[in-house]
């Protein structure tokens, strides 16, 4: 003979899944009489992304991100540098002062001084080209202000300390004088 408490246990159980597929049919039935939704979107990864240091040691500074016509690109940058023989002072990724003239970086006069800038060519260079990143920028290559409509993507300090001859740089000028570095983060979307 079974004892009871066990007959109670075993219709408790089975009602519980009576229960449950029930349950279940009635969600599948519901669920099909609905139009299916759209998922909800959200942003598209990058195809690269790249976090670096950009130091105020050197005037720029190679990503090793190569940039194609159509890619989008979106730098954010932070942190701050200190430049020049005042002791202390510092900048954000924004710049401080007047920029342009023949010993910036980037010569462009729109071009905040101690900013953080960028420049697209083949090849290291000190042409004076270049466009502002400051702490955010996004944009399509080719960009205005760049060395070429594709290339390398350099990073950099837009220091006065490049010869007005562009031959070069003031490399103990950048070196003694500056110290720190932003952090930028480089996210491309490929086309």
């Amino acid at each position: 003979m079974v004892a009871p408490t066990r007959i109670l246990a075993v219709a408790a159980l089975c009602a519980i899944a009576v229960a449950m597929t029930s349950a279940a049919e009635i969600a599948s039935q519901a669920s099909s009489a609905r139009p299916a939704q759209k998922p909800q979107s959200s942003p598209l990864r990058p195809d690269e992304s790249v976090i670096l240091n950009i130091p105020a040691t050197a005037p720029w500074t190679d990503t090793g991100v190569l940039v194609r016509s159509g890619d989008r690109l979106q730098i954010r940058a932070w942190g701050q540098v200190k430049f020049g023989d005042e002791v202390g002072r510092g900048v954000s990724p924004s710049g401080l002062g007047k920029g342009g003239g023949c010993a910036f970086v980037v010569t462009n006069p729109s071009a905040p001084a101690h900013a953080l800038v960028a420049n697209v060519a083949p090849q290291l260079n000190f042409d004076g080209m270049g466009f502002v990143v400051g702490s955010q920028w996004e944009g399509t290559v080719p960009i205005a202000g760049s060395s070429a409509p594709e290339g390398r993507l350099f990073l950099g300090f837009n220091y006065a300390g490049v010869l007005c001859d562009r031959s070069g740089y003031d490399s103990w000028a950048f070196r003694v004088k500056n110290s720190g570095a932003f952090t930028a983060e480089i996210a491309i979307w490929r086309k």
